[in-house]
């Protein structure tokens, strides 16, 4: 794998890091916002209502202490007609006003059962408060009453009554105030605990942020370095393309002449010649033949390498003809059979390379006969998965195992010049170029003596080409 893919794949993993920090802080953010509203709406609440109620029991005591004092004076009729009158209306007074903390109390005490998430527990104390309450007021109200009707001395158990109700109904609020604040503090610290994991987030992120920034510059400097490659790669192609329009018209061009030459020789003065001269003349036209089909195939597999041709969508049987039709005069010489197992398929390929690759591969089947026996050649496909399978069956020599992968090298040959046809060693370089630039495969099956089948794959996947207009 190459730097800047290495590079690619670290940024990407950084970025998936950063994203789930991201989210982290954001999960703890909506945390501590649902903590504070519980706070909020729920401790804060339940603190409100608690504290609300004792001041209100404070200002119950209040009252019942005037009335007692009240109570006193009119009961020994100490007071003229005038201040009877005045203590009346006064008592009166404390009355309605005690009334008003008595209704405010039960209001409070009933918004605790429309807050949500209130504890169970506390649901339960603030019912006891209120009961509690209910008793003290009902006692504190009857007093009210016998004032009314003419005056109320105060016995010693009425007092002991009034104030052990007021104690436990203090001692009772007192400790649901208590809880509550433990609850809260809880609360408060439980939120400092997230803040400080929140912080520690925020700067993991603000340093694998500067990483990630200093990383894109780096993955940029080399994404620049890539151009420039491309760019240098481009100019090294157009002047192999110099090259290769060199050897096309500059080399082809005088082989030409020299074939030319040696086969006039050959017809017009191979009389004139001795035995050893006639020999050298035919070795001139077998070496420039050879270097003449050497030529044409290496900027055959030049093209296969280079070359992009345009996908579209073929059928098979067409190509396989065409292929056939240019072995036409190799086939009548070998009297040669070629099957064809089954309907071959209409697929998306590259025709020119594909037709290359049936060309080679029969011509290669017809070269690497038998002398003894008529050349059979089967072609046939099947389809497995994402890959139309091709194969190309013949009863020639064989391959040894050792040489299967080797065969596909370039140059590589397996017998002499003058054995087999004397080909170039560059027939099944074109052929495995042309599969893997297609995003095919090739591999074969041989046994010497018995035959070869050469199997390659042409993806499913391929895209036909479609012009604009």
């Amino acid at each position: 794998m190459k730097s800047y893919s290495k590079l690619f794949i670290v940024v990407l993993f950084l970025l998936v890091f950063l994203a789930s920090l991201a989210w982290g802080g954001v999960r703890y953010l909506s945390v501590i916002l649902n903590e504070f509203d519980r706070v909020a709406q729920v401790d804060l609440g339940l603190m409100e209502t608690a504290t609300t109620i004792n001041d209100l029991q404070l200002k119950k005591e209040i009252i019942f202490n005037k009335l007692s004092a009240s109570a006193e004076e009119l009961a020994f009729g100490q007071a003229n007609p005038a201040r009877a009158e005045y203590l009346a209306d006064y008592v009166k007074g404390l009355q309605e006003e005690f009334n008003q903390y008595v209704e405010q109390t039960k209001a409070l005490v009933d918004r605790i059962e429309k807050i949500d998430d209130v504890p169970q527990d506390f649901k339960i104390s603030f019912e006891q408060i209120d009961q509690e309450s209910e008793q003290y007021n009902a006692t504190v109200q009857g007093i009210f009453k016998a004032v009314e009707k003419g005056g109320f001395e105060l016995s010693l158990d009425d007092l002991d009554t009034v104030d052990g109700q007021q104690q436990i109904l203090s001692e009772h609020v007192g400790t649901v105030v208590s809880r509550v604040w433990e609850i809260v503090h809880q609360a408060v610290d439980r939120t400092q605990h997230w803040h400080q994991q929140s912080r520690m987030i925020f700067a993991f992120s603000i340093l694998l942020t500067l990483t990630l920034l200093l990383l894109l510059f780096v993955f940029r400097r080399s994404l620049e370095e890539l151009a420039r490659q491309k760019k240098d790669l481009e100019t090294v192609n157009q002047e192999l393309d110099r090259f290769v329009h060199t050897v096309s018209h500059d080399i082809l061009g005088p082989l030409t002449i020299i074939v030319g030459y040696a086969a006039y020789l050959e017809t017009q003065y191979s009389q004139q010649l001795d035995q050893r001269g006639r020999d050298c003349i035919q070795g001139v036209r077998k070496g420039a033949s050879r270097l003449n089909q050497l030529i044409k195939d290496m900027l055959e597999l030049t093209k296969m390498t280079r070359i992009k041709n345009p996908y579209s969508r073929v059928a098979i049987k067409q190509i396989v003809e065409t292929a056939i039709a240019n072995c036409e005069h190799l086939i009548r010489s070998k009297n040669a059979e070629i099957k064809i197992e089954g309907l071959l398929p209409e697929i998306v390929c590259d025709r020119i390379k594909t037709t290359a690759i049936f060309f080679n591969l029969i011509s290669n089947a017809l070269k690497f006969s038998k002398p003894d026996q008529m050349p059979v050649i089967t072609i046939g496909w099947k389809e497995i998965r994402e890959y139309h399978e091709f194969y190309v069956k013949d009863n020639g020599i064989g391959i040894d195992s050792g040489h299967h992968q080797d065969i596909f090298k370039i140059f590589k040959r397996l017998h002499t010049a003058d054995q087999y046809g004397g080909g170039s060693g560059v027939g099944l370089s074109i052929v495995k170029a042309a599969i893997e630039d297609q995003g095919g495969s090739i591999r074969l099956e041989s046994n010497v003596a018995v035959g070869t089948t050469f199997i390659f794959t042409i993806p499913k996947n391929l895209i036909p080409f479609k012009p604009l207009y």
